[in-house]
């Protein structure tokens, strides 16, 4: 089929194509004056030519277009295309499929979103999603280019921010070292291994024998186990290098090996029994049925009316194999005035940013500072002892 024609109609140069119900269609691209070449240049700049024999954009629905944009987008991860998938079959379709694509009413769409009760940063990831499908159907001509014809991009508002509040219960060494104390074979390597190595739980249960190079103290990152899938590649392209494994570490992994039924270099290291090894154990059941257990033994957190609490009698929102592993060993290492940039390099991250988000100053290392400052500020020969009232004594 041709790819469309151009005519000068009242003063103005106009692109003409028909679309795929075989329907006539028509958009200014210039003044009359404007030559061919110059209408044709106009033409591609505007991605009008991909619209011949394509569905009407003004007339497109938001569901065919989010089905085309599940159908067609290259993700790059099967976490990140089950997430979207989630989020658009079971979120963005139920309200909008039959809603004209550009039609939406941005004021509709913000009160839709402020109606679920989440944190800001989870309504932002709504928003993120819906915004992506329309930039993908931009991008393929199948709804007309433009900022006004997204209308995600006029829903904005602290009430959708992605950067979220949220600070992450990072445990004192004293306290890990309680809730390894409570684990038992394999569960206890499995913890070991990400309280001492900062592996990801998807990458620790995705690691395979033949993964541990035993001679060079060397964990090699090739598969991680995501949504009970195997994924091929690491998170990043920097989590995709080797991790530095201790000798102890490997000790204690060496000694699993010797009692695990599924032995072999292309064995999981810590398989299924009910699945026949075929694939790994279960993070969150795993987290359901020792890591938590294990620390509530311990006296790191407590449990009360279905509600999680630190010592300190604050919530924790989440506690699992992140707390036991990233945080805390970040925290503890930057604590022990490790150098950041060692530190950055344990926890693989691009960024430097990203590496002090993860670790959370102690209280101790706070004291310890604030101490600093005292000593300096009131030199010992004129320092007031502080007197405690007999009342509260």
């Amino acid at each position: 089929m041709a790819k469309g024609w151009l005519r000068r109609k009242k003063g103005k140069l106009v692109y003409c194509w028909y679309n795929a119900n075989g329907m006539e269609r028509s958009k200014i691209v210039g003044v009359a004056s404007l030559t061919d070449t110059g209408g044709w240049l106009k033409v591609g700049e505007l991605g009008l030519d991909k619209l011949v024999a394509k569905s009407d954009p003004v007339l497109i629905t938001f569901g065919e277009l989010a089905e085309k944009y599940l159908a067609n987008y290259p993700f790059n991860k099967q976490s990140t295309k089950e997430l979207h998938e989630q989020v658009v079959k079971n979120l963005l379709m139920p309200e909008w499929a039959d809603s004209g694509a550009i039609n939406i009413d941005p004021r509709k769409l913000k009160a839709w979103f402020l109606g679920f009760d989440v944190e800001s940063s989870t309504r932002g990831k709504y928003k993120s999603v819906m915004s992506g499908v329309y930039s993908w159907g931009q991008c393929e001509g199948l709804i007309p280019r433009g900022e006004q014809f997204n209308p995600c991009r006029y829903v904005k508002g602290r009430e959708f921010s992605q950067v979220t509040d949220y600070e992450a219960l990072a445990l004192e060494i004293e306290d890990t070292f309680k809730v390894l104390s409570e684990l038992q074979q394999p569960e206890y390597e499995l913890a070991l291994l990400v309280a001492t190595c900062g592996l990801r739980i998807s990458e620790a249960l995705g690691l395979k024998w033949r993964n541990i190079l035993w001679g060079r103290g060397l964990i090699a990152i090739r598969e991680t186990f995501v949504h009970l899938n195997i994924q091929d590649g690491a998170k990043t392209k920097l989590s995709r290098s080797r991790v530095e494994a201790p000798q102890l570490l490997l000790d204690a992994l060496a000694a699993w090996r010797r009692e695990t039924t599924y032995a072999e270099d292309d064995d999981f290291v810590f398989p299924s029994e009910k699945l026949n090894g075929e694939q790994p154990r279960s993070g969150s059941q795993l987290v359901e049925d020792y890591i938590r257990p294990a620390a509530i033994a311990a006296g790191v957190i407590t449990v009360e009316g279905g509600v999680t609490y630190d010592r300190d009698g604050e919530v924790v929102k989440r506690f699992g194999f992140h707390n036991l592993g990233r945080y805390s060993l970040a925290t503890f290492l930057m604590d022990e005035q490790e150098n950041p940039a060692v530190v950055q390099a344990i926890m693989r991250h691009a960024k430097m940013d990203m590496t002090l988000y993860y670790s959370h100053s102690r209280r101790k290392a706070k004291r310890a500072a604030q101490e600093k400052v005292l000593r300096r500020l009131l030199p010992e020969e004129i320092r007031v002892p502080v007197r405690v009232p007999e009342t509260i004594q």
